[in-house]
């Protein structure tokens, strides 16, 4: 018989493996009653009805942008005017009623002192009590935490959008920025728990860049609640790598499992492990922790991508490779030794080639200035003739 969630406290995870993807919908001004879903959780509905919207002095609701971690997630604009203001004029609010908040403020426990562009900006916290959805004579306190708005979208659409998998380009300059943020992640010695492509941030609509999102299930090694990385299972359960599933054993090498999971179905269009169908707990125990298998990665591919996965996707975490190390990796790299080297050779000839034009026309200008300022210091003498004087002070 399948276990359930609950029945394990340790268990921290969100099995989202086969929830549809649902295409952004055109968003509109948020209402007391109704909101239209604006790249929202797959879990939500369309025209699922928002009866709780924060309220602040500080900042207004503006959007209902979807969930995330059990948290409703909205665009809001800020209102504070003045030197004191350290709000941006658009941020991202995540709000969820105060009992069911400890994932929300774990991740501002890190997001807080988190400071790298490759990491979503935190700018606070705010309590706020609203008026009970069921009885609005009863009031309740909602946690309401404030962060970097991005006018992109997740990973998780934008390959949606793009009809499947990306261009290998783009993947492997968003893969590098990814690694480049869990590298300042894990030199701060946090293994962030949940790397997938809903956690990775496209800040910009129109120009690829990566942040990492997401912190609710992120730990500090070496913390009291991380004891020896023994019994702690944190992680969406399709991501998880072996020894997590099987040995609750939790170390960096699960952010660079998960981390080669997210490039995999960027470079596929296709979730890992999609084609098993649906699975429930014991399933993917059966599949991830026990069968042997890593997930199938296309000969398609070029060699360098298909390496550079299968050193993600390593079984044994003791061989899978570090962020560093794969940071190094040639397929990041975006040409080979002897291209660059012709390239460099070209544009070496290019630029010599280029100075001789300069200079010549470099001297032709010199030649026309000299005459013209000739021409102009005669006319301003004539003007305005020199007076003797001591000194200019």
């Amino acid at each position: 018989m399948p276990r359930s969630m609950s029945s394990d406290r340790l268990v921290q995870w969100d099995d989202d493996s086969n929830r549809p993807h649902k295409k952004l919908k055109h968003s509109t001004t948020i209402s007391e009653t109704s909101v239209i879903e604006d790249d929202a959780d797959s879990s939500t509905q369309m025209g699922h009805s928002i009866k709780t919207i924060p309220k602040s002095d500080r900042w207004v609701v503006t959007r209902y942008l979807g969930n995330s971690s059990r948290s409703s997630v909205y665009l809001a604009e800020s209102t504070i005017e003045g030197e004191e203001d350290y709000l941006p004029y658009e941020m991202t609010i995540k709000s969820i009623e105060i009992s069911q908040a400890s994932r929300l403020m774990n991740e501002e426990k890190f997001l807080s002192r988190l400071q790298n562009p490759f990491v979503v900006s935190f700018y606070g916290h705010e309590v706020t009590i609203e008026k009970d959805e069921k009885d609005p004579l009863l009031e309740k306190m909602y946690y309401n935490t404030l962060q970097e708005y991005s006018s992109g979208r997740n990973l998780a659409t934008h390959i949606e959008r793009n009809r499947g998998k990306l261009p290998e380009d783009d993947v492997r300059s968003l893969a590098n920025e990814i690694l480049l943020g869990l590298k300042y992640i894990h030199e701060e010695k946090i293994i962030h728990c949940d790397i997938k492509p809903k956690n990775i941030i496209l800040p910009f609509e129109n120009n690829l860049f990566a942040q990492i999102s997401g912190f609710g299930k992120a730990i500090k090694k070496g913390s009291v609640e991380y004891g020896e990385g023994l019994g702690n299972r944190r992680g969406t359960s399709r991501l998880l790598p072996p020894e997590v599933m099987m040995d609750m054993v939790l170390d960096y090498g699960a952010d660079v499992w998960a981390f080669g999971c997210t490039v995999l179905e960027m470079l596929t269009g296709e979730r890992v492990w999609s084609e098993f169908g649906k699975l429930d707990w014991e399933g993917w125990k059966t599949l991830i922790g026990e069968s042997g298998s890593v997930p199938y990665i296309p000969n398609y591919l070029s060699d360098k991508a298909k390496d550079f996965l299968a050193k993600c996707l390593e079984r044994d975490p003791s061989k899978r490779w570090s962020v560093d190390s794969l940071l190094e990796h040639e397929f990041l790299k975006w040409i080979d030794e002897d291209e660059e080297e012709e390239i460099y050779e070209e544009e070496e000839d290019d630029f010599y080639d280029g100075i001789e034009d300069v200079d010549e026309e470099y001297e032709a200008n010199l030649e026309a200035e000299a005459a013209v300022e000739e021409e102009e210091a005669i006319e301003i003498d004539e003007e305005y003739p020199k007076e003797e004087s001591e000194d200019d002070l």
